[in-house]
């Protein structure tokens, strides 16, 4: 399946098993999203088309995939500096078991 998005055209669908290596050329850009299935999304990128910077929300949100529309702009994403806040919390306590840097303040900025 290709899945179309708004500013740069196609994406083309690499099933699991199948080697993505053979869609990309020698020497060109790309960028791939992998699932858990071991499926692969992957977009050539041209020296015509500029880049966009969400990229990745635009493809991911799209109806074929997460059918999520309104999460491909990022201005619709946004939450409140507390909500915010409580998901970096709910984020650090998650994944304390795979944090390089224990022992250290989890609660500090500096980085």
């Amino acid at each position: 399946a290709v899945v179309s998005t708004q500013s740069t055209g196609e994406v083309q669908e690499i099933p699991a098993g199948e080697d993505w290596q053979d869609t990309v050329p020698p020497g060109s850009d790309y960028f791939i999203a992998e699932f858990e299935n071991d499926d692969k999304l992957i977009f050539l990128c041209s020296q015509k088309v500029r880049f966009p910077l969400q990229f990745g929300r635009e493809v991911l949100a799209s109806e074929e995939l997460l059918n999520m529309p309104r999460r491909v702009s990022w201005k619709e994403c946004k939450i409140s500096k507390e909500q915010e806040e409580h998901d970096v919390k709910q984020f650090r306590k998650a994944f304390t078991e795979f944090d390089s840097f224990k022992g250290g303040d989890s609660d500090s900025d500096s980085d």
